[in-house]
């Protein structure tokens, strides 16, 4: 490979990785749920600064497929705030362990410009999944997960 272009290719990746802890729109809170070895929710949703609440039930949920609707403007500042609460920057990016057939759950705040995300499969402390509790809670997807 020619010198320059290895220098375009990694000031490429370079800028690539800095925008992507970079926000360009408001508030996005995503979590996703994923499969394990038994009966786990597996799903993802998209909880937007105007309220807009994208949802999609892949499988053990009650609902399947994508569902769209709005949540109050002060269930999203109570959702900013539990991110708060649990100094959700300072996190770790990944709890991981060298275990099998766990489900993993992800999540991600964009805010004031900032981008964060969770990757928790294992070992995270106790307030990371009572915010992810929280989010399924306050965002109203519990009704579409049915009983646990």
């Amino acid at each position: 490979m020619k010198p320059g272009l290895l220098l375009i290719g990694i000031a490429f990746m370079i800028s690539s990785v800095s925008a992507s802890q970079q926000c360009e729109n408001d508030v996005v809170i995503t979590i996703q749920r994923s499969s394990c070895f038994g009966y786990c929710p597996v799903y993802s949703a998209e909880i937007h600064a105007d309220g807009e609440v994208v949802y999609v039930g892949k499988s053990d949920v009650k609902e399947i497929g994508e569902r769209r609707f709005k949540i109050s403007p002060e269930k999203v500042q109570q959702l900013i705030k539990a991110f708060e609460q649990v100094d959700y920057f300072s996190l770790k990016d990944k709890y991981d362990a060298d275990v099998t057939d766990l489900p993993t759950t992800t999540t991600s705040i964009c805010l004031d410009g900032k981008k964060k995300k969770v990757v928790n499969y294992y070992g995270a402390p106790k307030k990371l999944a009572e915010l992810e509790h929280k989010i399924d809670v306050i965002a109203g997807l519990q009704e579409l997960l049915g009983p646990r």
